[in-house]
């Protein structure tokens, strides 16, 4: 699965994780650098 792909499904199974948790800490759970999680965030 592709980081987008998972990026979504973790937003689809837990619409409000992403405001609790840090993004550097998603970013190392999805196995992506933070820059490329601000890049999928703005997407």
């Amino acid at each position: 699965m592709m980081s987008k792909e998972r990026y979504s499904s973790l937003l689809q199974h837990y619409p409000d994780f992403a405001q609790r948790i840090p993004q550097y800490m998603i970013a190392s759970y999805l196995e992506i650098t933070p820059e490329y999680l601000s890049e999928l965030r703005k997407g």
